[in-house]
């Protein structure tokens, strides 16, 4: 058979398989859902451990083998599984190592590191058997209320498309994807999605169809074109009322016809059937299908199950909606896919391998690195660096005794280093650190309730007794709690995450609902708060009254206040309903216990306060957007109340978004943003504020003063005000800013001519010094100005970055190229060109403080 000789070219192998596959079996190569592995055909001992670490996303390279074997051994035509995961900045799994978020990532404006990750996430995501990753997160951040600003790189689109890039190459290891250590990069989230309208998850973007093509679109275009990223994943927005998953220009036309994408496009998980939930584009399902299929969307991502995909797609294709033509595509897509990374050849990993790459000490140095070159110094009075001789250092905060790693990971088997790890670790020996947590990162920390605080209600046909701890769950598939549960069951706890699988094969996964029962005894009287976490719809009744509505449209991340008697024994029931796929299902309870008294005491006694604060995951992330850029919850507070001890006081933050630290500027003599810094991160912090490393990081997204100055992005549009009531439309920290320990000098800039052809190219060279007394990397930054277009352009934009290294008096000459690429518009016909006119090239430390700048000519 000419699809099993490893000699014959791929496409031709790919007609010979598709002229032998079944319809059935072609949609099985694009129809995203929940398993339908026959499980009976994995051999023992493993049919058991692969079923469950499948299910709770801990398969490893044993799992992943005894998978392909099922794939290759039993289906008809041998056709290998491609395996794909999460990794944004790292591996999804407990064992992988765990990199600084984008965001923070980017704060280096470093695209070798970025490549360095890439290459690291690829060789841990492979030696488990894993051939294709969703990263990079592309999209551009201009409201960064919304949650997912972490994921980015910020909000310019130079520095984004040159990280993004880097990324892309080292994930699929310079296009040599078929080797072992090298994986399939998915771009996320094509296209529009990071400016969503009031920063909400999900929603239209606020930017026009050419604004999306002039500033979102090359940082994927350069992705696919340069990097040879093969697949990309549709974003859930829609752009001036189209929704993206059923844009045929944008998936098809551009992505396809122009760029030359090879591979997939996968629809974003549900994003194909919020046609018809959202949009209302479609009034129908199948319509919502059709637009998506028709448009070049080729993977359904748990849109439908099993059979009403199969269902749909077959009445569509009789009816003549759709044709085998659309299919055939798609499928050629995937095996495309498939060919490429040489799976037909040897669709298994070396098991004795992944022990030695997975968290390996080379790739745990790499995340240390990437950790201390994007630490951003914000503010220094002069007391960083610390002494290490400091007779007493108080490290205080919610973020001081954990490390703070952001969204999309998951909690590491091993030892992470927090701040208070790090500094414990730096000081001398007659340093005393003492520590204490102060107050929580949002008032009430929800914990859920353990197994041996409640005692399920009682199931004789479940086998449920009245002396069991845990929660007696009744399982109902639809929309409500009607007829008969379809299970019942005792849950040892309620938190779960069921995005990626179903509580139970019985089970409904589009639509499905829970009541747990049972009785809470805490043993202890307090007053503290109780309540729930989840995106879908949940309530709770204590002793049948309602306390937390969060059904339908109403807010189920509610913690409110609770007394609680040591005597009493409370009657709980928790009801859900899964309108968001379960990604967070959690009933909990808090002590309420904030020692702001017992930190502020143990600052007063010391010599040094360092406080850390900042975001977690229950106010960053996915879903999680805000309304303010204030430190949560009563951290600002906490924060002031430390500050009046009269000790010096060194604000460490960990955030995913800016915050408006207006008042922290003003009256504190240090801050540092040190961001969501992964595994090793709260050593590189400690490492920046006691001088072993020089910090060097720089911000890549514009601090407003106050939400009321979004957007505040550095490239926006000439004409307008500039002025509030309140204030001027500058940010407090603009983007690029970050101080360091030392101080640079900028002279001799100069151009390598006065007047350009519109297709050439350009030298920009300016000299830098050290003029400090310790070695420091200095981030010159190129932005250009052109003066008149067609079209109207942003302020300046950046066009060119280098990170030079300089010791202390050391002197060097920084080059940077303006091309063609660089100085072209996207005109009215939705055409790139570079138009004549006088440009001005800029250097700065940041996009507000330009040191230095020159014009230059374009001419036909």
């Amino acid at each position: 058979m000419l699809y099993k000789d490893k000699n014959a070219p791929i496409e031709a192998r790919i007609r010979d398989l598709l002229s032998r596959m079944t319809l059935d079996e072609k949609l099985d190569q694009i129809d995203q859902d929940f398993s339908t592995i026959d499980w009976e055909k994995i051999e023992e001992p493993l049919r058991s451990e692969c079923k469950e670490k499948m299910e709770k996303r801990k398969s490893d390279s044993r799992v992943h083998n005894a998978l392909q074997r099922y794939a290759v051994e039993h289906t008809r035509l041998g056709i290998p599984y491609f395996i794909h995961e999460e990794a944004l900045h790292g591996l999804h799994r407990s064992d992988a190592t765990i990199f600084p978020q984008q965001i923070t990532l980017a704060s280096t404006f470093s695209p070798e590191l970025a490549y360095d990750m890439g290459r690291a996430i690829a060789e841990e995501s492979r030696a488990k058997g894993i051939c294709e990753v969703f990263a990079p997160v592309l999209d551009l951040a201009r409201d960064p209320r919304w949650g997912r600003t972490e994921e980015t790189y910020g909000e310019d689109v130079y520095l984004s498309t040159k990280l993004g890039t880097a990324v892309v190459k080292g994930l699929q290891k310079d296009g040599d994807v078929s080797a072992p250590d090298a994986v399939l990069s998915e771009l996320k989230h094509y296209t529009g999605y990071g400016n969503p309208i009031g920063g909400l998850n999900c929603a239209p973007t606020t930017m026009g169809r050419h604004d999306v093509f002039s500033y979102c679109m090359p940082v994927f275009e350069s992705a696919v074109v340069e990097g040879g990223a093969t697949n990309v994943m549709a974003s859930y927005n829609s752009i001036d009322g189209f929704p993206v998953i059923a844009d045929h220009e944008i998936l098809t036309e551009v992505l396809r016809d122009k760029w030359g994408m090879p591979g997939f496009v996968r629809a974003d998980m549900t994003a194909i059937i919020m046609q018809h939930t959202a949009h209302h584009n479609a009034a129908t399902p199948k319509e919502a299908l059709k637009n998506s299929v028709k448009a070049g969307v080729d993977v359904q991502f748990a849109d439908y199950s099993h059979e009403d995909y199969r269902r749909l797609m077959k009445e569509m294709l009789e009816s003549g909606e759709i044709t085998m033509d659309d299919i055939d595509t798609s499928v050629s897509r995937m095996l495309r896919c498939k060919f490429m990374l040489g799976l037909f050849e040897n669709p298994y990993v070396d098991e004795e391998n992944e022990a030695n790459v997975i968290h390996s000490e080379a790739h745990q140095q790499k995340a240390l690195e990437i950790a201390q070159k994007s630490v951003v110094l914000l503010k220094n009075d002069g007391i960083l660096p610390l002494s290490k001789d400091v007779k007493k250092i108080a490290v205080l905060g919610p973020n001081a005794d954990r490390a703070v790693m952001g969204d999309y990971c998951v909690e590491p088997d091993y030892k992470t280093v927090s701040l208070l790890d790090g500094v414990r670790q730096l000081v001398g020996e007659n340093t005393e650190v003492v520590y204490d947590k102060g107050c929580n990162i949002l008032g009430a920390e929800i914990k859920p309730v353990e197994r041996w605080w409640m005692h399920a209600v009682p199931n004789e046909a479940a086998g449920i007794r009245d002396i069991d701890y845990g929660f007696t769950g009744e399982y109902f598939n639809g929309p409500d709690f009607s007829g008969e549960p379809v299970l019942t069951r005792l849950d040892p706890q309620i938190n779960f995450n069921w995005i990626y699988h179903k509580p139970h094969d019985v089970i409904d996964s589009k639509q499905f609902c829970v009541r747990w029962t049972g009785t809470l005894h805490l043993g202890k009287t307090f007053d503290g708060r109780v309540g729930l976490s989840s995106p879908d719809s949940m309530r709770l009744y204590i002793d049948d009254e309602l306390i937390v509505d969060g059904w339908e449209e109403k807010d189920a991340n509610q913690m409110v206040p609770f007394h609680f008697d040591s005597f009493r024994e409370y009657r709980i029931r928790v009801e859900f309903r899964n309108d968001a796929r379960g990604v967070r299902v959690i009933f909990g309870v808090d002590d309420g216990e904030e020692t702001i008294d017992r930190a502020v005491a143990l600052a007063k006694e010391s010599d040094v306060a360092i406080v850390a604060l900042g975001d977690s995951t229950e106010t960053s992330g996915e879903n999680f957007d805000r309304t303010s850029f204030d430190l949560p919850g009563k951290q600002l507070d906490f924060l002031k109340a430390v500050y009046e001890t009269g000790t010096p006081v060194v604000l460490v933050m960990n955030t995913g978004r800016p915050v408006s630290c207006t008042w922290e500027q003003e009256h504190l003599p240090a801050i540092v943003q040190a961001g969501f810094n992964g595994e090793k991160g709260g050593l590189a912090a400690a490492q920046v504020l006691f001088g072993d490393v020089n910090p060097s990081g720089r911000l890549t997204l514009s601090y407003p003063r106050t939400v009321g100055q979004i957007p505040c992005h550095y490239a926006r549009k000439p004409a307008g005000g500039r002025k509030y009531v309140e204030m001027d439309w500058n940010p407090l920290y603009p983007f690029g800013y970050g101080l360091s320990y030392t101080s640079f000098a900028y002279e001799n800039l100069r151009l390598s001519a006065d007047t350009i052809k519109k297709d050439g190219t350009l030298t920009v060279s300016v000299d830098v010094k050290n003029t400090g007394d310790r070695a420091g990397d200095e981030i010159v930054q190129l932005y250009v100005d052109d003066h008149y277009t067609s079209v109207v352009q942003p302020i300046m934009e950046l066009k060119g970055f280098a990170r030079v290294s300089l010791l202390a008096g050391e002197q060097k000459t920084v080059t940077m190229t303006l091309t063609p690429k660089e100085l072209c518009i996207l005109n009215r016909n939705y055409e790139w060109e570079v138009e004549p006119g006088t440009f001005t090239a800029m250097i700065g430390r940041n996009a507000g403080e330009i040191l230095l700048s020159a014009d230059f000519a374009v001419e036909e």
